[in-house]
This record gives structure tokens, C-alpha cells and sequence, in this order.
């Protein structure tokens, strides 16, 4: 079920938060955080209570505490808060009475509107109302807008304080090493944080006005921060405006952009207002909306709600501007998961990048590609060749996952982390999304300049990983996506995808003639010895098949073990891992209990690979074991559902997909929302429901709309030129539009049939 209630009127669509409930608070500062690619804020409430979480992240900016930590995303200086004082006491939300309520996120512009009614304790009633947002048009700016109106109560001195609070930290840890705050001129604060390897800069522009005439404020400092304070006399009807604008930058060599010039802008935008600035913002993001735009007939108000949210909040997200970063588990709304850049990214997020942004598809896995001494070293470090990816990483693409976790409640010893050490799908995993990338762009430039590297050398990491034995190559002691077996020998998953990185090399290395890399391979005689290597991975290494009863194993040990008698408890259970409660992990270990998606992951990657029967049968038996206790389960198996027909189970699964991040429970996403079940939800709906996917030959169409969806409207880009699509349950119509531009003809597949598609094509499907 929803907490939050989408709304639909002629300023766009919205996720509305109806009413005041403490409990939910970290987790709407998550849910409605405001990102950019650039920066992203928490949808924090200006008059804070004890349960606030503040938070603002700058993609790229990672530090690290202290020796024997590892790195995380800095968690930089608060300036949305408002301090509001009556008498010298603080007005805060633990110390009035509120009477409405409603926090709202516009899912077209970004733009987030808080309005409060509420009582004070000697009676004075004041609404506040703000509105703010990250500048889609302008990566480095936050406008914020708040009026504070006294509705009743006897005349009354009031005094508003606002600034930078510099004292914000990472769990109680603040990174930066030395800070600098001063003013400039009469309106402009500014703080300079220093960290280890570069800093933050963040400069607010205020404007405060009383009834509409703009008062002087004074200034002060507190530690690591600066404020500005107003004392003001109101009576009933008197409203009070602040117009804040934060220029937030990166402090580095690369962003030395010229002071004066930064002081000048904000100060011309605070001329300008912050209705001209929101102006900009709705005409700015029209862009995004109409190139990601999905349009379904028939869909519940919550269902477009749900999928424009996951859209939305992906693109702020992405760091589009530069290849230096990447997408973190959490984006960039909370400190969960240290900000580290998991598999996710590559699997998850970036299919909606290719297909609606190729452009930012192909940084994000050029990033990969910086990453590769980090990748390279990891494998030296484990006796292995080529690039092991780390299992997470942050800016310098090296290994950032801690070798141990939380203490064992009853031994007292840390807990050590394998999924860093024996968790290693994640070089296939983006070898996997190299290529899906080059079939839907032909991006040959790339392919040549970055990807035939990491292919080759993901390759080698595989020939080298694998051991002999039973006549045949072997992957032991590995961990799969479900990360509750570990140890195990033969993970279907990452064998069939090792297998594939090692195809795709050989075909790169054979076909990528202008590659430097291949150039230089050959040149120093060992592309020859590589591909001999490879084939002879190819033809040895061990891929698991159905047995006799028609199940693939998930390894070499899983169905020969228990099964768990309660499992339904677990899987029915609020409480994510629940059943580590009731049982130590060694024990879970030992029984036929999955956290998520594992082979059935395998499908959803590769919709051919097996007869349609195996896959149902394989997807019915191991979704029984699921207890679903990782976000990225219910939209993997909402997408394969949906492929083989079942789609009660499709439209069940697709329903908690859209609740993970919007659900009613006040524990889920307050550290974060999780990116990746975003873009899973985006691979259920043009994947799964529309059914598109794209291998060498092509791009494939197999819809399987929902019973209760007409039809689907939606564009993806394929080669460089934007393909209209549009279906039902009987018809599919395309069009191939790049504007004025030669058209290549794109390749199209339905139900085993080639068309060439040119303009514009309209068949018939039904079921096979």
C-alpha cells in the first residue's frame, strides 16, 4: 500500500504526504529527495524536529574518515533549515500543535511544496508555505522560497535565522578538515570546505521581505557555519518571504570557475525572483519529460504515479555531465550504502539510460573504463588476471567494500563481508551492459575506444578464475545474486554470465579492427594466445541444465538441501530478513531459501536462452523459495512473469515493486531510496509488460500488456534516432524519426519474425 497519494491537476503529478506523522520523516526526506546529477537534497523540513535527518550529497564527493574505514559519500552543510524564535524560545515541530499538513513532490519539474498549519504554545497560529528545487537548467543552483504568515495571535517579535550549518555529519562523523565561512557584500553567505583530496563551495543568496518590503539582516557565525537573522514585528495578516538561492560546487582543480562571476549570477537571479526561475525549470525538464515520457491507457493513477517516479528520480540521479562518477545504491538522497557503486548500476539503472539517454549511458560506462586500475589491481590482489571489478567502489573505481560488518551479537567478533571477496558476477554483469549498450546505440567509437578493452580483459579475468575438474571448467566458492548461499561451486548465473563476457570478447576481438587495445595485442603477439584461451573457456566451461524434473540447480549443492518448512512466515513478513531472527545465516545457508532473484535474473537477461517451458517451470519453483528480501526481487520477477504469461503474478509482483520506496512502512528508505529497484520498475514496464529487449540481431518486441492496460505509448532511442512505439493487446506500431537526419533502418523481431523497419511499420501479434 501507498503512504504516499498521487494527485493529478494542471501543474503535473504528484506524490503528496497528507498529513504529519514523525515516524515518517527520515523516510520522506529520502522518498522526496530533490536531485539534479549534480547535487541532491533531502526534502527536509525547514522548522526541524529531533527526528530530521538533514542531508545534501555532491555526486563525486567521497572522503574517507580515517585509516580502517572505508570511503563514503561526505554528507555536506544543511541550508534549507529555518529557525524561528518567540521570546527566545525555539519554534520547532516537537513544540507546536500542527493542524494541516502536506508535503508534495512534482514528478514533471522536481519541484517540492511544503505547507504547514500550525499552533504555537502561547497560541499563535502561523502558516508556513515553501516551495524549492534543484535546477535542472542550471546543475549548480537550488532555489528555495519560503512565506511564514501569522494567521492569529497578539502582536508578537519574531526572529527568523537561516544560513549554512556547516555541522552536519556523516552518522556523527564530519569530514571536513577545515572550513572558511564569511559575506559578501549584504546578501551573499559562503562556505568553503576543505577535505583531503578537494572541498565544497556553497554560496546563498537571501532576499527577506516583509510584506512584500525587503528588510537588512545581520550576520554571525557558529562553528562551521554562517547565519543570517532577522527580528521582526507581526501582527495578524503579516507574512514574511525568504528567496534563497545555493550555488553548490565541487572545490577542485577542475571547478575553478571565477568568484565574482558566481557572486553576480546569484545576484542577478535574485532580482529576477523565484517565479522566473521555476519558469526556467518547468521549460528545462520538458525535455526530459517528453523523451521519457510512457503513456498508458488504463493504468490506476497510482501505476503512472509509481513509474514517473522511479523516472524522475533516476534522472536526477545520473551524473550526465562528467564520467568521473557514477550512480551510487541510494543515488544521491541519503547516506546508505556509503554512496558506493554497486552491480546495480550497470543492470538496473542503465537499460533507461540506454534506451532514453545513450548519451549518459555511455559515461556511466566510462567510468567503468577509469575504474580499470582499480579493477586490475583487485585481481592481482586475488592471484587472478585482467580486471576483477570491485563489488563496490566510489570515485577511483578500487575496491571500497569493508572486510567486516557488524559485530556478532554473541561472540562479540566482526562479522566478516564475502559478498567483496567472493561476490564476482559484477565484471560480467558490466561486460553484459557494455554490450547492451553497443546493440541498441552501434556505438563503434566507444566500442573501439573503451569497450573491447574491458571486454578482453573481464575475458581473461574468467580463464583465470575458473579451475579444472570433472573434465570440464568450473567456477568454485563463488556467491550469486542471492547472497544467502554462499560458498557455493557452479552459481548457474554467474557461469552462464562468465560464459558470456568470454563470448563477447572473442567477437570484440575479432571484429574491433581499429580498437587500440586489439592493436596492441596484436602487435605484442598475445591476442592470438587470449582468443585460444577463451575458446577453449568456451567449449570447457561447466553450464548447468535442467535435470531430470526439469529444474536448472542455482548451484551444485542448492536442491539437495532442506527446505524451509515456515517459509511462508518469512515471505509474508514486513520485516526484511526477518528470518535471520530465527536463524543464524550458517543455517540459512544450508536450506533451499533464496533472498532474491537469482536464476530467475539469468531469464530476464537472456529471454531466449531456455524453451519457454523451462522457464516457467524454473521460475515457479524457485519464486517459492523467494523470500524477496532484497529490493531488486519483486521487479525481476514482475518482468519474467510477465514474459511467460503469468500475469497475475506479473501484475502482483509489479504492484510491490512500485511500494518499495512508497510503501507504508516508516523503517523502509530512511537512509535512502533504492536506486535500483527504480530501474527495475522502468525494465517491468518497456521490458517486461512492452516487452522490448535487443540483442545483435536487433530489436526484439514481445508485449505482454497487463489485463487491465489498453495500450502503452513510449519512445526509446535505437541507434541514435528516437523509435515511437505504440501497443495494444493486438497491434504494434513503430516510427523511426531523427530529426531530418539519414535513417538507418533498424531491425525488428516479433514472435520470430524479421522486419525492417524504415519509417514506419504497423503489425499484428497475438499469442504463439
Amino acid at each position: 500500500m501507498f503512504y504516499y497519494q498521487p494527485i493529478k491537476n494542471k501543474e503535473g503529478l504528484w506524490l503528496a504526504e497528507e498529513h504529519y506523522n514523525r515516524r515518517y520523516i527520515a523516510k520522506t526526506e529520502s522518498v522526496f529527495a530533490q536531485s539534479n546529477g549534480h547535487f541532491g537534497v533531502r526534502a527536509m523540513l525547514e522548522l526541524r524536529g529531533i527526528d530530521a535527518t538533514p542531508g545534501m550529497f555532491v555526486s563525486g564527493l567521497y572522503q574517507k574518515a580515517q585509516d580502517g574505514e572505508v570511503t563514503e559519500l561526505v554528507n555536506c552543510p544543511d541550508v534549507v533549515e529555518l529557525g524561528m524564535y518567540i521570546q527566545g524560545e525555539s519554534v520547532n515541530l516537537d513544540n507546536v500543535r500542527v493542524e494541516e499538513f502536506q508535503r508534495k513532490l512534482n514528478l514533471y519539474t522536481g519541484e517540492l511544496w511544503i505547507n504547514i498549519l500550525f499552533r504555537t504554545q502561547n497560541g499563535l497560529r502561523f502558516l508556513l508555505r515553501s516551495k524549492r528545487f534543484a535546477a535542472d537548467f542550471e546543475k549548480t543552483l537550488f532555489y528555495h522560497k519560503t512565506e511564514v504568515t501569522l494567521l492569529d495571535g497578539n502582536k508578537t517579535t519574531v526572529t527568523f535565522e537561516y544560513g549554512i550549518n556547516g555541522q552536519i555529519t556523516n552518522s556523527g562523523t564530519s569530514h571536513f578538515q577545515k572550513t572558511e565561512c564569511r559575506v559578501y557584500g549584504k546578501e551573499i553567505m559562503a562556505y568553503h570546505g576543505a577535505l583531503q583530496d578537494d572541498g565544497l563551495e556553497i554560496l546563498t543568496g537571501t532576499c527577506f521581505e516583509k510584506n512584500q518590503e525587503q528588510q537588512d539582516c545581520s550576520y554571525h557565525l557558529k562553528r562551521r557555519s554562517i547565519y543570517a537573522k532577522n527580528s521582526i514585528l507581526m501582527e495578524k495578516g503579516d507574512a514574511i518571504t525568504l528567496f534563497r538561492i545555493s550555488h553548490i560546487q565541487e572545490d577542485s582543480a577542475e571547478c575553478k570557475d571565477v568568484l565574482e562571476e558566481k557572486l553576480e549570477k546569484i545576484q542577478q537571479q535574485l532580482k529576477r525572483g523565484y517565479e522566473q526561475a521555476i519558469a526556467n525549470q518547468k521549460k528545462s525538464m520538458e525535455g526530459f519529460c517528453q523523451r521519457a515520457a510512457i503513456e498508458i491507457d488504463g493504468a490506476s493513477l497510482q501505476e503512472k504515479a509509481g513509474i514517473a517516479y522511479a523516472q524522475y528520480q533516476m534522472y536526477g540521479m545520473d551524473p550526465a555531465y562528467t564520467n568521473r562518477y557514477s550512480i551510487g545504491a541510494k543515488g544521491l538522497t541519503g547516506e546508505g550504502y556509503k554512496g558506493h557503486v554497486f552491480w546495480d548500476t550497470e543492470l538496473f539503472i542503465l537499460p533507461f539510460f540506454v534506451a532514453e539517454f545513450p548519451e549518459a549511458a555511455r559515461k556511466l560506462l566510462e567510468y567503468r573504463y577509469r575504474g580499470k586500475a582499480g579493477a586490475k589491481r583487485k585481481a592481482e590482489d586475488y592471484g587472478f588476471q585482467g580486471f576483477m571489478y570491485p563489488w563496490e567502489c566510489a570515485k577511483d573505481g578500487f575496491e571500497e567494500t569493508p572486510l567486516y560488518a557488524a559485530l556478532n551479537i554473541h561472540t562479540g567478533k566482526a562479522n566478516k563481508v564475502w559478498s567483496g571477496i567472493k561476490e564476482h558476477h559484477v565484471t560480467a554483469d558490466i561486460a553484459f551492459a557494455i554490450s547492451r549498450y553497443y546493440y541498441w546505440s552501434n556505438d563503434r567509437e566507444f566500442l573501439n575506444q573503451y569497450g573491447t578493452e574491458i571486454l578482453c580483459e573481464t575475458a581473461n579475468f574468467w580463464v583465470s578464475r575458473a579451475e579444472e575438474r570433472n573434465e570440464r571448467l568450473e567456477i568454485l566458492n563463488i556467491i550469486g545474486p542471492d547472497e544467502y548461499n554462499e560458498h557455493i561451486d557452479n552459481n548457474a548465473y554467474t557461469n552462464y554470465m562468465a560464459a558470456y563476457n568470454v563470448k563477447l570478447a572473442l567477437k570484440a576481438s575479432e571484429e574491433a579492427l581499429d580498437s587500440p587495445y586489439v592493436k596492441k595485442m596484436k602487435e605484442n603477439g598475445t591476442l592470438k594466445v587470449m582468443q585460444e584461451k577463451w575458446q577453449y573457456f568456451l567449449e570447457h566451461i561447466y553450464l548447468p541444465k535442467p535435470d531430470k524434473n526439469g529444474i536448472i540447480p542455482q548451484d551444485d549443492a542448492f536442491l539437495g538441501k532442506e527446505e524451509l518448512k515456515d517459509i511462508e512466515k518469512y515471505r509474508q513478513s514486513p520485516v526484511k530478513q526477518s528470518v535471520l531472527l530465527d536463524y543464524s545465516r550458517d543455517e540459512v545457508v544450508d536450506m533451499q531459501v533464496l533472498k532474491q532473484a537469482d536464476l530467475v535474473m539469468l531469464f530476464t537477461l537472456f529471454p531466449g536462452l531456455f524453451p519457454a517451458d523451462v522457464v516457467k517451470k524454473n521460475v515457479l519453483f524457485y519464486e517459492k523459495r523467494t523470500l524477496h528480501d532484497s529490493s531488486l526481487s519483486y521487479c525481476a520477477h514482475a518482468q519474467i512473469c510477465a514474459e511467460i504469461g503469468e500475469m497475475e503474478m506479473a501484475e502482483r509482483f509489479f504492484a510491490k515493486a512500485l511500494e518499495t520506496d512508497l510503501c507504508d512502512n516508516p523503517q523502509d528508505s530512511v537512509d535512502g531510496i533504492h536506486a535500483a529497484s527504480l530501474g527495475g520498475i522502468w525494465k517491468c514496464v518497456i521490458a517486461g509488460f512492452a516487452g522490448v529487449s535487443c540483442d545483435e540481431d536487433g530489436i526484439i518486441l514481445a508485449p505482454h500488456l497487463l489485463e487491465h492496460w489498453n495500450s502503452i505509448k513510449f519512445s526509446v532511442m535505437v541507434q541514435g534516432q528516437k523509435m515511437d512505439c505504440f501497443m495494444d493487446k493486438e497491434n504494434i506500431s513503430l516510427h523511426l524519426c531523427n530529426s531530418g537526419k539519414s535513417k538507418e533502418p533498424v531491425t525488428i523481431k516479433v514472435q520470430g519474425k524479421k522486419y525492417i523497419l524504415k519509417d514506419d511499420l504497423h503489425l499484428k501479434y497475438g499469442k504463439e
